[in-house]
């Protein structure tokens, strides 16, 4: 469903109007929603196959899952053969690469079934993408620090969450990101594991954004019109309806599609207030080690991508895509340094990831995983079986609920498809079921989707059964 999530968050790009089995709607009630554009035969593949834009395993799971395929086998661990970037061949690091967490002992948390499974992971994510996640492992804290108490009931109190409140806090940490001394402290902090583990899930979404950019910039001979610095891309004008599929030419604008999607920050910080100090716990982290270039000791952080070329999924070695990089020496850079930028061997110039570590786009990512995000879930999916953790499929984030759905999920490995479970008429609303709450009874699975995400689930078979037990 879309909604606008209130700081700077760009409207989603319409899709080609190709032939496709699904449209999209706007609804100025429900958002953005999927029908059927022809009638379609139960098995239909609605989207084809599906891909996460960020994702996070647990770290209680991390060395029992494979980073790529999502394997899990019930804790055992003996199929994982392959951590990080072992067995890949890269450049010898320096003392300042190796002070940046190239190489170094720390582990980027990452295990691989196989060389295949390694090489497929690299190959999209990018080699130094093991790199930045080693610097962030590198901020975990070691041990749980005890919980404090500061009242009778031996609960933390906890302030009432508002809108105000909450632009309060983040302004807070505005005025602060200024000072170089600010930041030194922020590169010191140390998080705990549910503030390291939605660090590693928006880290791998704003890499991906910078990566994004960088192939826009290589491949286009004009500057993209969302320079560096900017959060927002472009504004596309939308229609009501647009057309998409398996063959439709949907995934060039990623990051707009990711980031319209809606915000449910207020609705989860409602439920858990304590959680907004956690957020900008995290921001402060990422900016300091990623998006900044005060210098810690004689070294800068690392804010751009590596030079080191990602292996293909079949292990050979593309040419690097950023082949050259220069410094921008333009004065009133972030934190008063000098800002920079990246260049491609076509030297095309482009955005570094430090300055896409903004606090709207920390916010917009934090702020869609609610209500929008996927569970990782052990498979065969059961009763007891455990979740792993969440990833975000932009595409499949329009699908609405429905209790007696017409459309289910498949999982294989991280790949999702969504296939009709009958035949569904032209023009027909096409939903899923968020959780598994079908068998559940209405009171139970009304206040299952409330919790969960936040909203009082009014589909045509809720209703029904309300509507009788008024009668009853």
């Amino acid at each position: 469903m879309y909604t606008p999530n209130g700081h700077g968050a760009p409207t989603i790009p319409p899709m080609p109007a190709t032939a496709a089995p699904l449209h999209i709607r706007t609804d100025p009630h429900s958002g953005r929603k999927y029908h059927a554009s022809a009638r379609l035969p139960k098995g239909t593949d609605l989207l084809g196959p599906c891909t996460p834009y960020s994702y996070t395993i647990w770290k209680r799971f991390r060395n029992e899952v494979c980073a790529e395929c999502w394997r899990y086998d019930g804790g055992r661990r003996s199929f994982l053969t392959r951590r990080d970037d072992e067995g890949l061949e890269r450049e010898v690091p320096t003392e300042e690469t190796r002070s940046q967490g190239h190489r170094s002992n720390i582990s980027a948390g990452l295990w691989f079934c196989d060389n295949k499974c390694q090489n497929k992971w690299i190959a999209r994510e990018g080699v130094e993408a093991v790199d930045l996640l080693r610097q962030l492992e590198s901020a975990r804290q070691k041990k749980p620090k005890p919980k404090p108490k500061s009242n009778a009931g031996g609960e933390e109190a906890v302030a009432e969450i508002t809108q105000g409140v909450v632009e309060q806090a983040w302004d807070a940490v505005k005025a602060k990101e200024g000072s170089p001394k600010e930041i030194r402290r922020w590169r010191d902090l140390q998080l705990e594991d549910y503030e390291a583990d939605m660090a590693r899930y928006v880290l791998l979404a704003l890499h991906r954004y910078h990566r994004e950019q960088c192939n826009r910039h290589r491949n286009s001979p004009q500057p993209c019109e969302d320079g560096p610095g900017s959060s927002e891309a472009p504004a596309i004008q939308n229609s009501s309806t647009t057309a998409c599929g398996p063959n439709g030419d949907y995934e060039r604008s990623e990051w707009q599609t990711f980031a319209s999607l809606q915000s449910n920050e207020m609705q989860l910080l409602k439920v858990c207030p304590e959680i907004l100090e956690h957020q900008t716990r995290i921001y402060q982290l990422l900016r300091a080690r990623f998006g900044s270039r005060i210098k810690a000791g004689s070294t800068t952080s690392s804010s751009r991508s590596s030079s080191v070329p990602a292996p293909t999924p079949n292990g050979a070695q593309p040419p690097t895509d950023n082949a050259r990089a220069r410094e921008d020496t333009r004065s009133g850079g972030r934190d008063g340094a000098e800002s920079a930028t990246d260049a491609d061997a076509s030297g095309c110039v482009g955005p570094a990831l430090a300055d896409l570590v903004t606090i709207d786009n920390v916010r917009t990512i934090l702020g869609v995983d609610p209500g929008n995000s996927f569970g990782i879930w052990e498979m065969p999916v059961m009763d007891e079986s455990e979740c792993l953790g969440f990833a975000v499929y932009p595409r499949a984030s329009f699908f609405n609920h429905h209790c007696a759905p017409n459309v289910q999920k498949e999982r294989e490995g991280r790949i999702l498809r969504f296939l009709t479970t009958c035949g569904v008429e032209a023009g027909e609303e096409l939903c899923i079921s968020y959780g598994h709450v079908e068998s559940m009874d209405l009171q139970t699975r009304r206040q299952e989707l409330l919790e969960g995400w936040y909203f009082e689930c009014r589909c045509s078979r809720c209703m029904a059964e309300a509507a009788g037990d008024s009668r009853t």
